[in-house]
């Protein structure tokens, strides 16, 4: 598979192919990545509450591990997680960008609990694009690529190949690659697949 950070379309293809549990597992590994911007905005900003995010993170955890799907808690925990969606108005950085970004992805991956669709999933793929298509033109200093000097087309392709987006990238293919090698999502594949980013602790863009 050649995944693209910006186009979907090989990604939504491989989700196809995929049973809807396991599209789920693949949002949720993606969540867990996303998750510490959440953590290093509530730390930064005095704001926020991290402890619902990860509860309700925990409860797809918990679904893909056998759980049933229970629709009013599932949407009673979008509405939970809604709730500390920081609003950008009220916080001048990057950062609150970031924490938005984990919060709609852990959202969207709820959402797919109820409606596993691969065009559910792509929306929390998209989140990942966001948070690194963000971060990297403002966040890494040593990148000194600019769209007013290259273009968009070429800006998107610097931000493609930094090293930041070429490992998450990879890990979403090693996700994927496993996920179709698996007939179903036995415990310890499930705990794997939670803890296998190794970042210390950290997220996609090295936050947290």
């Amino acid at each position: 598979m050649n995944l693209n950070l910006y186009k979907f379309d090989a990604l939504e293809k491989e989700l196809e192919g995929l049973p809807p549990l396991h599209r789920i597992a693949f949002a949720a590994s993606c969540c867990e990545r996303l998750l510490p911007n959440y953590n290093a905005f509530s730390f930064l900003e005095n704001w926020g509450d991290p402890s619902v995010l990860r509860t309700a993170l925990n409860e797809v955890w918990q679904i893909l591990q056998g759980k049933p799907v229970d629709a009013a808690l599932i949407r009673r925990l979008i509405k939970d997680c809604e709730d500390v969606i920081p609003d950008s108005d009220d916080f001048g950085g990057l950062s609150d960008m970031e924490a938005q970004e984990a919060a709609i992805a852990i959202c969207n991956t709820l959402e797919a609990c109820l409606n596993p669709t691969p065009q559910q999933i792509i929306r929390v793929a998209n989140c990942v694009t966001n948070t690194i298509d963000a971060f990297i033109p403002h966040g890494d200093k040593s990148f000194n690529v600019s769209e007013s000097k290259v273009g968009l087309k070429k800006l998107e392709e610097a931000i493609a190949s930094h090293p930041l987006a070429v490992r998450e990238m990879a890990k979403q293919s090693e996700d994927l690659r496993f996920l179709k090698q698996a007939d179903k999502l036995d415990p310890d594949f499930v705990e794997w697949l939670r803890t296998s980013f190794n970042n210390d602790g950290k997220s996609l863009i090295d936050l947290g």
